[in-house]
């Protein structure tokens, strides 16, 4: 890293996941996902986890994740609680989600 980066924070691994909830089951999924963030903020490595919803789309679902290492994500992804959030989704979504893994090397303040 250069003299003089604006690095504030050590690299973070970032997960981004979308999924299109059926106007039916919006409610029902929305409990699940409630659910599944507060469990997973309290594991080893969890940084913040939090579900997010389309302004102009309501059904549209979109989860932000940050956890310290690959190992924690991948320790995440193996929970219990994991593989049956992810079993119970088929009937409450459009499609399967997308799940994304964005390893940031630096984070800093926008200074403009």
């Amino acid at each position: 890293m250069p003299a003089g980066h604006p690095c504030q924070a050590p690299p973070v691994i970032l997960v981004v996941a979308r999924a299109l909830a059926r106007p039916d089951g919006r409610a029902d999924l929305v409990a699940l996902l409630v659910e599944a963030a507060r469990a997973s903020r309290q594991e080893q490595g969890n940084l913040s986890y939090a579900f997010h919803a389309d302004l102009e789309d309501p059904n549209a679902l979109v989860s932000v994740e940050e956890w310290e290492t690959r190992e924690d994500l991948d320790r995440h992804m193996g929970t219990p609680g994991l593989a049956a959030l992810l079993q119970a989704l088929p009937p409450l979504v459009t499609a399967d989600p997308t799940i994304t893994v964005h390893e940031v090397a630096a984070t800093a303040p926008y200074g403009g």
